[in-house]
């Protein structure tokens, strides 16, 4: 039997089944991942809404796509990793799953929600208003990913958690960004982070499987160097080393 591999989307996300010319959240990894023999399911949740919300869509979702009862395998990023750790913890489906790597998940909250809700002020004129726009608009989503000192949802003992934690440390092409502010205001205040997430977030405390030295959206495939345009060029082609980072994790914890 082929074994089962769900990406779980982030805040602001979409699954493949939404788009049908090519652009996917995870990078051209749903192709990455069925060259290597997996049977991929990337559902769509809504991209704003609460982690009630998200999880118990994800939940539907997954009972409805996969209705046998083999082992899953999630591999999540940002706020995907926390609606995963829900359905995990309160759907009769999170049984199946057996394994959640998790890529830049805010464990214990986002910086970032904190400034848009109103709760600290240190980073609030770094964030785009392209993006803070979008933020204003979800405050469903961003209740659940402010800060907290421990996880809204505890591991259970039949799955192996497995964290990614990215952290902005080369520049080069990453100056051009409109993102390029937003990280140096958080390491000053926070630490090292990817952006939006810490890296103290998304190790949760623990040694993580891999270090990524990138942003929070390159985690997924979606550079933004030369002021947007390496994201138009990832489009056409997702970039060599992004799933080179992919294929590896593949190698190294799905296919183990």
């Amino acid at each position: 039997m082929m074994k089962k591999i769900l990406l779980a989307h982030g805040f602001l996300g979409f699954g493949s089944s939404q788009i049908d010319f090519g652009i996917n959240y995870f990078n051209g990894i749903k192709t990455l991942l069925e060259a290597e023999g997996l049977d991929v399911f990337a559902p769509s949740v809504s991209p704003l809404a609460s982690l009630e919300v998200r999880s118990a869509q994800l939940a539907a979702r997954i009972s409805e796509h996969w209705q046998d009862d083999s082992e899953i395998c999630v591999i999540a990023h940002s706020m995907g990793g926390l609606d995963t750790r829900r359905v995990i913890h309160l759907h009769p489906v999170g049984r199946r799953i057996t394994k959640l790597i998790a890529i830049a998940t805010p464990h214990f909250g986002s910086r970032v929600a904190d400034a848009v809700l109103g709760k600290n002020s240190e980073i609030l004129h770094a964030i785009p208003e392209p993006l803070l726009a979008n933020l204003q608009k979800a405050t469903g989503a961003l209740n659940d990913l402010t800060t907290r000192q421990v996880l809204q949802d505890p591991d259970c003992h039949w799955v192996k958690y497995m964290e990614v934690a990215c952290t902005i440390k080369k520049q080069g092409l990453f100056e051009s960004s409109l993102f390029f502010k937003l990280p140096q205001a958080i390491e000053s205040a926070y630490g090292p982070n990817d952006g939006v997430v810490t890296y103290s977030s998304a190790a949760r405390g623990r040694t993580p499987i891999a270090e990524w030295d990138i942003d929070h959206c390159e985690a997924i495939g979606w550079p933004s160097g030369y002021a947007g345009l390496e994201t138009l060029a990832a489009a056409v082609n997702p970039p060599r080393d992004h799933l080179a980072r992919y294929k590896k994790l593949i190698e190294q914890f799905i296919n183990d």
